[in-house]
């Protein structure tokens, strides 16, 4: 039954997060909202929804509100979200400070609305299936993880993505996240990081465009991630390889392949099912069903407010660092 009333701001990424709301059963999408009324009204059109250029007019016909906007703008648009009693899905990040991400959390929790963080990659199969594979012990313990997120982005000067402090950082902070939040998941809590940044070849942003983070776990295993956005040319062997006393693991670019690799020979844990269709939504599908799962059945999502916040405390750990120790209980992250 489509019984949560839904609306989507934002229609540059979040027309996939439409595309999915509308596909959803558990969803009834009533608008999309853009301050380019051309690009709402033909995704209203294609979709059969209402769509509006001001979102704040919306509030009393929806339960829940999918925010894809610029990021200096996500904590005045959740906190008057939530005030109104919408459920919120916030495209990365939470917030752009500590401060305010905290202020969403007290405030969905006095509220008592669904607060949850649009991490995608979290909820893709394979990476479901990376992490079952690591808990299973099959490969021994974790030793080391690399993850090559390396692309080219056309220079946008001028523009909040080309602002640090309206991205919140460069693009460790800005796509990064995604993935300290993967490490995190797929392998516990970090003891120590490091990072080092660079604008060489992304001169228009004002934060670093290639990054190199450097992460020691609990356990005593490493991660290193490189991102960047300068990237014009580059091949990397997958999008991660985690090494493990007695194994293996490789996750496909694309994030639909996930093999084993260990004295067995080579095993394929996950594949996407051949021959079924891959659509603009397919990848957020997951993330949205969890969302809409979350506010019918009144729990909390898995990548709630707190768990946004360890990720982004981490990454401000290790923004222009060189072995700092972080401690998640006492959050000591920092906000420049």
């Amino acid at each position: 039954m489509k019984n949560i009333r839904t609306a989507v701001v934002g229609l540059n990424m979040g027309l996939a997060h439409a595309h999915a709301f509308s596909r959803a059963e558990r969803s009834d999408l009533r608008w999309v909202v853009d301050l380019d009324e051309s690009k709402a009204a033909k995704t209203a059109e294609e979709l059969g929804c209402n769509y509006a250029t001001d979102w704040t007019t919306i509030l009393d016909d929806v339960d829940a509100i999918s925010f894809c906007t610029p990021h200096h703008l996500h904590a005045t648009q959740a906190l008057q979200a939530i005030a109104a009693g919408k459920h919120v899905l916030m495209e990365k990040p939470l917030a752009n400070t500590e401060e305010d991400c905290l202020r969403i959390i007290e405030a969905a929790e006095q509220g008592d609305v669904t607060v949850m963080m649009a991490y995608v990659v979290r909820y893709m199969p394979a990476i479901r299936k990376l992490k079952e594979a690591i808990d299973s012990g099959r490969y021994g313990q974790p030793i080391s993880a690399q993850f090559w997120v390396q692309t080219y982005l056309d220079p946008m000067p001028g523009t909040w993505f080309a602002s640090k402090e309206k991205l919140g950082g460069g693009v460790l902070f800005s796509h990064g996240c995604h993935y300290i939040d993967i490490m995190q998941y797929l392998l516990g809590e970090v003891s120590s990081v490091a990072e080092f940044g660079t604008r060489v070849g992304t001169e228009w942003m004002e934060g670093e465009g290639t990054s190199h983070g450097i992460m020691q776990f609990a356990s005593g295993a490493l991660a290193h991630l490189v991102s960047s956005w300068g990237m014009k040319y580059a091949s990397p062997p997958a999008l991660c390889q985690i090494h493990l006393t007695e194994g293996m693991l490789q996750l496909s670019r694309d994030q639909w392949t996930l093999e084993a690799l260990s004295a067995s020979g080579t095993e394929r844990l996950y594949e996407y099912p051949p021959g079924q269709e891959q659509r603009l939504d397919t990848n957020v599908s997951f993330e949205i069903e969890h969302f809409l799962e979350s506010i019918g059945s009144g729990t909390r999502p898995e990548t709630d407010g707190q768990e946004a916040l360890r990720s982004l405390r981490t990454i401000w750990a290790m923004s222009g660092t060189a072995g700092v120790q972080i401690d998640q209980k006492r959050g000591n992250g920092h906000d420049d």
